[in-house]
């Protein structure tokens, strides 16, 4: 039975380059039940991440894909990223 691993450093370089060339490998931008940041009406708004996947974010319970994310104007690791990015420095 194939189930989902956790990548290791017991994987050899080979091993590794043929899992990122059959993309198998993503790196997410947020490890699940982090908090992050939204901009809500030009606010700094901490939600969790509650799943992440290729097409989108689940950000407190609510499934929003990657443009609809853009559009909100991003997710940020910190509050002091989003204002930042809500002063256009970002």
């Amino acid at each position: 039975m194939l189930k989902t691993v956790s990548l290791s450093k017991n994987l050899s370089i080979d091993q590794l380059n043929h899992l990122i060339d059959t993309g198998h490998v993503f790196v997410t931008p947020f490890g699940l039940n982090r908090t992050c940041y939204i901009v809500v009406n030009h606010k700094p708004f901490m939600v969790i991440a509650t799943d992440v996947s290729i097409k989108g974010v689940q950000l407190s319970g609510s499934w929003y894909t990657w443009e609809e994310v853009e559009a909100m104007g991003g997710v940020y690791d910190s509050e002091f990223e989003a204002l930042k990015a809500i002063a256009g420095g970002a």
